[in-house]
């Protein structure tokens, strides 16, 4: 399988580029794009194949979840249960943004991106093109970084396409980011939060 790359500016995204990667994640596929953190990889969480090529490319077990990215709260609320206090207090600080937040996951979560858990990593990307994906699409993304289990995230299109050349149906070529680091993660245990991933958000910032 040949990986089609297209070219993309991350400020003002071509709708070309952006409908071609709706297209793909439709019809099943996996694509690679600049997120506002790293470059990910992005499927759709409704399409089992898509997910196990997902998890053969990140080589994951079937019991390690996905972060899935939604476009704004209404997608969230839908997949997400058990909100508390503290969890909207992180949501109105930090979302859009690199913050990714462990939720109770709602029925509509298959299985397949929870890793047969019951919560559902969540996050809402603050990106002109991420978003552009997910609003085309329509649907929420399981969006994992794009790199090789133990090493670092992919910044550049050369870093994707050394390890996942042809594994991958498109590439979105935005060019190289400046971080390398991908979003933190937390969740909300009893009185305090969790870090579960460092990334772009510090603790001591929460």
């Amino acid at each position: 399988m040949a990986t089609e790359i297209l070219p993309i500016s991350r400020q003002m995204p071509e709708w070309e580029a952006v409908s071609a990667a709706a297209r793909v994640i439709d019809s099943g596929g996996v694509i690679c794009f600049p997120t506002d953190t790293v470059y990910g990889f992005a499927a759709s969480i409704y399409c089992n194949d898509a997910l196990s090529r997902l998890r053969k490319l990140k080589t994951r077990s079937s019991d390690e979840p996905f972060v899935v990215i939604a476009s704004d709260m209404s997608v969230v609320r839908e997949l997400a249960t058990g909100v508390t206090a503290r969890h909207r207090k992180l949501i109105e600080t930090y979302w859009p943004g690199p913050l990714t937040i462990v939720f109770g996951a709602s029925d509509l979560v298959p299985e397949g991106v929870t890793g047969h858990s019951k919560t559902v990593a969540l996050r809402v990307p603050d990106d002109i093109l991420t978003q552009s994906v997910l609003r085309a699409c329509g649907m929420p993304l399981a969006s994992p970084s794009a790199n090789v289990k133990g090493k670092r995230p992919a910044v550049c299109p050369e870093d994707v396409l050394e390890h996942f050349e042809g594994k991958i149906d498109l590439l979105l070529d935005g060019g190289l980011i400046e971080s390398s680091e991908p979003s933190t993660i937390v969740m909300v245990g009893e009185g305090k939060l969790v870090v579960l991933r460092p990334g772009r958000v510090s603790l001591g910032k929460m």
